[in-house]
């Protein structure tokens, strides 16, 4: 299904903002039960997801003397003090600039900027992208320097998109479907996924944790296809990508789409084929290629001598029999991000293959 119409279905889903505020209550409380997986949670890029734009947030990104950029006739500048976090453009005749209020994006692969300006929230034409440590137009931008001074500095978004943003990058920016981002928290964290806790919080504090199946969704417990367009919810579902109208290897950047391409995946999904049977979105992502390869053989066998079975019904690889990733799930390279994405499109590649569609 597409996140649009998953949104109007019954029970909880991501960024779906229609409950209220008080029925939830924060990592800190959930805490006092799952401590480890709050503690690891909170190192995870998509606990750094948003950040208020403050002296601590560019500092913690290495970002602490001022940015610069050059766009035709404009130079631009972001700027941090201990008071506040600037950012401006000037034609050398005169200037715009704006208060920074947000910085989207953990840094791993970029971070951009959103800002207000009589009530409207604007993206920033600029990001900054840690594999160039520099400014750079933003992803979906006009790679030129702007028609007017007015438009220097970003685009106007409007209210669906930006509440989408706020969604998918934060905690809690929308609730009883009314948008209050200045009541949001930064980052995703418990409640993003597992939804508002206080009645399940409650429940446990009276010791009827039997009683607490119906008040929090467990995303573990979702068969195949619901599971991946649950993280699809931000990471964009097979649909969603085919409704936005994006093709080539600019899809790369969506791996619940890329994953369902797989022949891995099949009419009807697999379990061992989803989003968390190889991440844990409680930790880190972990980047050793090899730590990935149990992953492959629950469903290869190991060697040419075995046969598939109903268990394993993926024949051996010819090759080798370790680093399945390094081979079957290509890094491409993206060049208006400066960075490399891992298709999610598991498959055979050969030698001079272009990006499969």
């Amino acid at each position: 299904m597409s996140t649009a119409d998953r949104l109007l279905t019954p029970g909880w889903w991501p960024t779906k903002g229609s409950e209220s505020r008080d029925r939830y209550v924060g990592s800190t409380a959930c805490a006092a039960c799952h401590a480890q997986k709050v503690e690891t949670q909170k190192i995870t890029p998509m606990a750094h997801a948003a950040m208020p734009a403050n002296a601590e947030m560019f500092a913690k990104s290495g970002n602490t003397s001022p940015l610069t950029f050059r766009a035709g006739s404009y130079n631009y500048e972001i700027a941090q003090s201990t008071a506040s976090s600037t950012y401006s453009a000037s034609d050398g005749t005169e200037s715009v600039t704006a208060p920074l209020d947000w910085v989207f994006g953990s840094g791993h692969f970029g971070q951009t900027y959103v800002y207000q300006q009589k009530g409207t929230f604007y993206e920033s034409n600029l990001s900054y992208y840690p594999a160039i440590h520099a400014l750079d137009f933003t992803t979906g931008h006009q790679r030129s320097a702007p028609a007017t001074l007015a438009k220097a500095l970003g685009e106007p978004q409007n209210p669906d998109t930006i509440r989408a943003c706020f969604g998918c990058h934060t905690t809690v920016a929308t609730t009883s479907n009314r948008f209050e981002p200045s009541q949001a928290t930064g980052g995703i964290t418990c409640e993003s996924c597992h939804g508002p806790g206080a009645q399940h919080v409650a429940a446990m504090t009276l010791n009827e944790g039997n009683q607490t199946s119906s008040f929090m969704l467990n995303p573990a417990s979702l068969n195949p296809s619901d599971s991946v367009d649950f993280c699809g919810a931000c990471h964009r579902t097979s649909l969603d990508v085919i409704q936005m109208g994006i093709r080539g290897v600019f899809t790369a950047r969506f791996p619940a789409y890329r994953l369902e391409a797989s022949r891995c995946w099949g009419s009807d999904g697999d379990s061992r084929v989803t989003c968390v049977a190889c991440h844990d979105p409680h930790q880190p992502l972990v980047t050793d290629v090899a730590s990935y390869d149990k992953n492959c053989l629950s469903c290869h066998v190991l060697s040419a001598a075995s046969k598939p079975a109903k268990d394993h019904p993926g024949a051996a690889c010819p090759v080798a029999q370790k680093d399945c990733v390094s081979c079957h799930m290509r890094k491409y390279n993206i060049p208006e991000m400066h960075a490399d994405f891992t298709d999610h499109k598991i498959a055979v590649h050969k030698r001079g293959d272009s990006f499969q569609e």
